[in-house]
Formats: C-alpha cells, sequence, structure tokens
C-alpha cells in the first residue's frame, strides 16, 4: 500500500520546500527530498520520472518533475513501500494522477484567493487517489491484459517475445534501448505477464539466466453485448428501448474498426475500477438512470461522472423512452480475447535453424506450447 504523497517546489530564492502532503502527518527529510531532486536533475534537468530508493525513510519513491525550465518546478512524490515498484499500477494511471495534481496546482498559482478550497480538493483527491491505487494491486485477469496493453514496455516485451525466448537480463537490455529508460526491476514490469499466463518462467540447463517464453498472445476490441442483444430482441426492458438499443448497436458496429489509438482508449477505460464496476454490472442487465446501484460511500455525482465519461467514449447508451424514464444499456462491451500463438511454432523453426536459439530451450518452448494447447 503507498504510503501517500509529498508534492516539492524549486524557488529561487528557497530552494527545495514541501508544497502540500497527503496524509498531513506523511514527512520526508531534507536529506531525502535532495536525494530525489538531484536524481531528476542530474543531466539536463528536464521533465521526467524517476524511481528513488530511501533507506532512512524506508521507502520506494516514484518521483514526476516538471522541469527546471518549467513555470512550476515541482516534484510530485509517490512514496511507496520499501520493494514496491510504479509498474504495478501502469503508466497510464501514474501520468494521469500527475496530470491531475499539475491542473489543481496550476489553480492555485492562478487564483490565490481560492487557494484554501483548492487545497481541500487535491487533499480529497490524493485520498481517493490511495483508495484507487490500493485497488489497482487486485486486478481482474482482463484489466491485468489492459494493463500490459496500455504500458509500453509491456507492448515493448509482447513484442521481443513474439520473435522468441529471452533470458531475463537479455529482455531488459531490449527494453532499455529501444526505450532509452532504466528499468531497474524486471520483475515488476514482467508481473502482470506471469499472472495472466502469458509467460512461462523457467531455467534451461547450462544457462546462468532465467529463460522467458510466451505461451499466450492476446487482443483487445470492442464487441456487442450478446445477452443485452438477446434481451432486446425479446423486448426487454420495453419494446420500445429494445428497438431503439438494437438500432445504436447495430449503427455502431457497422462502421467499426479496431485501431490502435482506440484499443488503447478502451483499455485505460477497463483498469479503471470503478469503471470496470460499472461495464460489469451492465453486461447483465439495463438499468433506469436513477436506479443504479452505487457503492458504499459513492455519491451522485461521482456516479454521474463515471457514466459521462463512459458514455463520451460510446461504451454506453442512454436512451429515454415515451415517459422520460432515462435507461443506461451497455452499448460495446470491451474484451481482452488471449489465443494461442500458433505462429510462434514456425519462428521456433526459423530461429533455432539459424541458431540464434539453442535446441534445449526451442525443445523447451515447444512442449510448452503443447501443453498450453492441450489446455
Amino acid at each position: 500500500m503507498p504510503h501517500g504523497f509529498i508534492i516539492t517546489e524549486w524557488t529561487e530564492d528557497q530552494g527545495l520546500v514541501v508544497k502540500l502532503s497527503y496524509p498531513e502527518d506523511l514527512q520526508i527529510d531534507l536529506d531525502d527530498m535532495m536525494r530525489i531532486f538531484y536524481a531528476h536533475i542530474t543531466g539536463a534537468g528536464e521533465a521526467g520520472n524517476v524511481l528513488v530508493r530511501l533507506e532512512k525513510a524506508r521507502s520506494n519513491v516514484s518521483s514526476y518533475f516538471t522541469g527546471l525550465d518549467s513555470d512550476m518546478p515541482v516534484m510530485i512524490n509517490l512514496m511507496l513501500e520499501l520493494g514496491e515498484d510504479p509498474e504495478m499500477f501502469g503508466e497510464t494511471v501514474l501520468k494521469e494522477i500527475d496530470d491531475e495534481i499539475l491542473n489543481y496546482l496550476r489553480q492555485m498559482s492562478t487564483d490565490v484567493s481560492q487557494s484554501y478550497e483548492i487545497v481541500k480538493k487535491i487533499r480529497l483527491y490524493l485520498k481517493n487517489t490511495l483508495i484507487l491505487l490500493d485497488r489497482l494491486k487486485n486486478l481482474s485477469k482482463e484489466q491485468r491484459l489492459a494493463q500490459i496493453y496500455c504500458s509500453e514496455k509491456a507492448r515493448t516485451i509482447l513484442e521481443a517475445l513474439q520473435e522468441k525466448p529471452l533470458f531475463r537480463r537479455e529482455l531488459q537490455g531490449i527494453i532499455e534501448e529501444k526505450l532509452n529508460k532504466i528499468v531497474p526491476n524486471i520483475e515488476y514490469v514482467l508481473d502482470p505477464f506471469i499472472k495472466t499466463g502469458l509467460i512461462m518462467q523457467d531455467w534451461v540447463e547450462g544457462d546462468t539466466d532465467i529463460t522467458l517464453f510466451l505461451l499466450s498472445d492476446f487482443t483487445i476490441f470492442r464487441t456487442p453485448v450478446a445477452k443485452l442483444v438477446e434481451d432486446a430482441k425479446k423486448n426487454f426492458p420495453t419494446p420500445e428501448i429494445a428497438s431503439a438499443y438494437l438500432e445504436e448497436v447495430t449503427q455502431f458496429f457497422k462502421d467499426y474498426k479496431p485501431n490502435l489509438e482506440d484499443n488503447l482508449k478502451i483499455a485505460q477505460t477497463i483498469m479503471n475500477p470503478d469503471n470496470y464496476d460499472f461495464i460489469t454490472l451492465f453486461r447483465e442487465r439495463a438499468y433506469p438512470l436513477n436506479k443504479i446501484p452505487k457503492a458504499p460511500g459513492q455519491s451522485v455525482d461521482e456516479v454521474g461522472s463515471f457514466l459521462k465519461n463512459l458514455e463520451n467514449e460510446q461504451i454506453i447508451k442512454l436512451i429515454k423512452d415515451n415517459k422520460d424514464t432515462v435507461w443506461v444499456m451497455l452499448l460495446t462491451d470491451i474484451v481482452a480475447h488471449t489465443f494461442y500463438p500458433e505462429y510462434l511454432i514456425e519462428k521456433i523453426r526459423k530461429e533455432r535453424m539459424d541458431g540464434n536459439i539453442k535446441k534445449t530451450v526451442a525443445i523447451k518452448h515447444l512442449e510448452f506450447l503443447e501443453k498450453t494447447y492441450k489446455k
């Protein structure tokens, strides 16, 4: 569980100062703050992310810095347990969090009279964010696949293993070279691959490092909601709503073609636990807008915000009947579909013939694929 957030700012007259922390009793001493700051400014001092291990504070810190040349040189420090890695939350989620915090900070700098109210809003946002991050440690299989899809590092891993088996250190080198980023802990990046059964790690006799084998592949796309379509054909929830719903579904999928931009968008959507809960709920049936079940502590405004986002992304459709009752229908479901990587069999044969992998590695990979196929 993350400890919290500490937001610091660099100023010419005071140097590095703590601008805000949550929880309020969360502290970091000056030496540790400067260690994080120096990790950022080594080089050009440009905007970017670093992961710093603080022995004294017994914490790992995932830190984003806006850069020395920015109008507001700010560090957003997510304080983690020692040994935790931000990779478990996904790059996209952390970027969205940083962007939202910076949005609040800019509001504070442009409207000083509202600073007190904005700080209250930031603290509430950080409180909810910590709850979200805790939930992200317990994702479903399709959410973990979406997490892989959203991560540039993870997509690079998948592309590399689609070619041939690799040593862990070999794979780490490929990621660092292609993305020009240091990968301090390859195990955390591999975690969603292991938990979803996409890859197998195993020792091959005579080798000094673990080899990674791809056992399954996947893709993400939208699909009609089979249960709701069948219900609509039986005029549920009402003949009028059913007819309008079938027309909307037909029109959407007549023009729908999966593409990377849309796939990334829907993958990010189902990674969010609240969005995912609503999608799972609406897979089963349609609901009148005023009768949608709420989670404990969830406000009407929060539900409305989630639904608005899902509507904008063409995942749900709001349809009004002749009594002015608004029904919420799942227009498109999001599927993370795994499939057997048959293409690997020919690639393994070719890589072996070209001398790029050892015979023992090729045999082990084929054995793993055979077991996967039988399952």
